[in-house]
């Protein structure tokens, strides 16, 4: 036998044998499907309560319009920058 074909034979056989575990692999651990009540149960707890304190915050989107009210305030300016998706999802 080729050394070639004694490889593929070495290779072949686990290869099958672990597609025969997951084909004959049951669903036993597949979740329950989500009915709409559940859903809508879920939906409710995961939405914020009233308004959150970030949104309270009077944000400034043009940066020299902050800047000069943070000198009129005599308040500190916080600048918010980044590059790159909001998650760190690049």
């Amino acid at each position: 036998m080729k050394r070639a074909t004694r490889l593929t034979a070495a290779l072949a056989l686990p290869a099958v044998l672990l597609s025969a575990t997951f084909a004959f692999a049951g669903d036993d651990d597949a979740p329950a499907p989500l009915s709409l009540e559940r859903f809508e149960e879920l939906h409710a707890e995961l939405q914020p309560d009233g308004v959150e304190p970030w949104q309270t915050i009077p944000w400034e989107l043009d940066l020299f319009r902050a800047r000069a009210l943070a000198v009129e305030r005599g308040q500190p300016l916080f600048l918010w920058s980044m590059n790159g998706h909001p998650l760190g999802c690049t």
